[in-house]
């Protein structure tokens, strides 16, 4: 029982940033792979303002958020869009991958690779879940990712910024006939995307400390819980998040840590085979 709940409190996080995915591929069919630097940049960030006295947690970590967005827009302007200029163009994995290595060697020069405490929007202590005491820190994490879930669902099918996405998706040719910009809508999700990443290395650099490899490791569980839960659904990083994480902390308790990785990793490959759009996506011409 300890494994599975602490497997779903942990899948939290990683569905926090797989939200990241999902929206910008549900919008310009193209993934950031340098989402994990994105984690470390809102950290750093909030950790720059930190001494701001003045300014509640709340601003610090709503800084952090906003400078983590404007990133990720510029990055989907310059890095992105030149590269994708048709549906089989896949260059722009290449410059987001580029984009990675770039980041997390400015953020080491620059901040060092040693941990640096935030010191401030942490939940302290611990708290009892089905009889199982879990770190307050990471339940949080997981409540946010729950009601950024709420938000986005809400948010693309009932506003008119959700509508033009979707809409992006399905046909671009016809959302520029009406006069709406396609790459801007793409920065707009990338910008989103981003402040999420954001917001998630925040709430975890207030647990582990802020590092320029932050978020290395939970991107690749984080992708791992996109296409698990499917790429299209905003839904579908709660369960895939769920799921993995479960798995991966059974399987850690049963045979190992090493082992619990590998099994979380076959799960990807079953769910790729089975079922390839994902257990909550739905078909969609890829990119790839």
């Amino acid at each position: 029982m300890d494994a599975i709940v602490s497997g779903l409190v942990l899948g939290g996080l990683y569905a926090l940033v797989a939200q990241g995915f999902v929206l910008t591929y549900v919008t310009s069919r193209t993934i950031n792979f340098a989402s994990g630097e994105f984690l470390a940049i809102g950290a750093f960030v909030a950790l720059g303002v930190g001494s701001w006295s003045w300014l509640p947690t709340a601003g610090k970590v709503a800084i952090g958020v906003l400078a983590a967005g404007i990133v990720g827009a510029v990055a989907y302007r310059l890095l992105v869009v030149p590269f994708a200029r048709s549906e089989h163009d896949s260059r722009w994995l290449l410059s987001t991958v580029g984009l990675s290595y770039v980041l997390i060697n400015l953020l080491t020069h620059a901040e060092g690779a040693n941990p640096q405490r935030l010191g401030f929007a942490r939940a302290e202590g611990t708290e009892s879940l089905f009889g199982v005491v879990v770190n307050k820190q990471q339940l949080w994490i997981a409540v946010v990712a729950v009601l950024v879930t709420v938000a986005l669902v809400l948010g693309s099918r009932f506003t008119s910024a959700g509508v033009l996405m979707r809409a992006t998706a399905e046909d671009p040719q016809a959302v520029s006939l009406m006069g709406v910009s396609p790459r801007r809508v793409g920065a707009i999700a990338y910008a989103l995307a981003s402040a999420i990443a954001g917001l998630a290395g925040i709430l975890w650099a207030a647990e582990v400390g802020a590092t320029p490899g932050l978020g290395v490791h939970i991107l690749v569980s984080a992708f791992a819980v996109g296409v698990i839960g499917g790429l299209t659904s905003f839904w579908g990083p709660l369960v895939g998040g769920a799921l993995f994480a479960v798995v991966v902390q059974v399987g850690s308790y049963e045979v190992g840590a090493l082992w619990g990785q590998v099994i979380g990793l076959l799960l990807v490959i079953v769910v790729l085979v089975i079922r390839p759009e994902g257990l909550l996506g739905r078909r969609m011409e890829a990119k790839l």
